[in-house]
């Protein structure tokens, strides 16, 4: 595992959990219903973690272009100005995707 959390790892640990949960409960294996229910867990908790990281990331940039675009337009510098809305944009577009 990475030191970021992640999306597909989550997804991939949430899966394999399930499916050894499942087995494990079909074939009376009630240490690998365990092994697969602690993983699924782990997953899930992997994913929010990778949510609110992005969430949080989002804004960071959304907040940064803002103030960043608000001194530029204070400035007249239009070239930045233009580049910190479109990273404000970008940090509201991360915000509502890691909802």
């Amino acid at each position: 595992m990475s030191s970021t959390p992640s999306r597909s790892d989550a997804k991939k640990d949430q899966f394999v959990g399930n499916v050894k949960e499942t087995v494990g409960n079909a074939v009376g294996n009630e240490s690998l219903e365990n092994k697969g229910h602690a993983q699924n867990t782990s997953g899930k908790v992997q994913e929010s973690a990778a949510n609110l990281t992005g969430y949080v990331q989002g804004l960071v940039d959304q907040a940064s272009g803002a103030v960043m675009g608000a001194v530029n337009s204070l400035t007249g510098n239009t070239t930045d100005e233009a580049g910190n809305k479109v990273q404000q944009k970008k940090g509201e577009a991360q915000k509502e995707f890691n909802k």
